[in-house]
């Protein structure tokens, strides 16, 4: 992907999601080949920064994919606008839940692939393994009558995710769908656009800790 088609890429899928303010910048001085993408929605503003590619055409397109793979989360409505942004948000609004923006055609982005719940097992145990997340660590459930997923996972640090899908067709293509969300999350991780901390990267989905008194 060149720079160029990592901008479109970006401009195209802010536009889909009802972002707005886009601005594409790249660092100065010594962090020149980094690139920065900051936008609004509702009074919110998300700054995120690249610079772990050699150049920065390179950070550009690992922001236009991360981006990519934010917007998707929100389009098969697994994730609300503050759930797949906490971890980047400069300026939140007291008192809103940041829901995700709502289009005309809603549910066209749901998952409509054909995947089974053992190949997206299979996507699961692929991340979890290079995320360092031990499998006696994680619990997967779903139930075809209700129509739902749900991810329960234990990080490295303690920290507990929850993660549930309910809004695809059926069961199987909720499962789908939040193997295809840990597995963005990994990759991205990967990449070095998320936060090394796994705490931050799932800052959306983290339980809040349990008091001790």
């Amino acid at each position: 992907m060149t720079g160029t088609e990592a901008r479109e890429k970006l401009e195209r899928t802010a536009s889909r999601i009802g972002l707005t303010k886009l601005v594409i910048s790249r660092g100065e001085k010594s962090e020149r080949e980094s690139a920065k993408v900051t936008f609004s929605f509702k009074g919110a503003r998300v700054e995120r920064v690249c610079g772990t590619q050699a150049t920065y055409d390179a950070n550009l397109a690992c922001l236009a994919l991360w981006l990519e793979d934010r917007a998707r989360n929100i389009e098969r409505e697994i994730e609300s606008f503050a759930e797949a942004f906490a971890d980047s948000m400069a300026l939140a609004v007291v008192g809103t839940t940041m829901e995700a923006p709502k289009s005309d055609n809603a549910r066209k982005g749901l998952y409509t692939g054909k995947r089974t719940v053992e190949e997206s097992i299979a996507v699961f145990r692929s991340s979890l393994q290079r995320l360092g997340v031990a499998e006696s660590d994680v619990k997967l459930s779903w139930d075809s009558d209700d129509n739902y997923a749900r991810l329960r996972m234990r990080l490295p640090s303690g920290g507990i995710v929850e993660k549930t899908s309910r809004r695809q067709p059926q069961h199987e293509a909720n499962v789908a769908a939040l193997a295809l969300w840990l597995q963005s999350r990994t990759k991205n991780w990967e990449r070095g656009i998320e936060n090394m901390d796994l705490d931050r990267v799932f800052a959306g989905n983290l339980l809040p800790a349990k008091s001790s008194s």
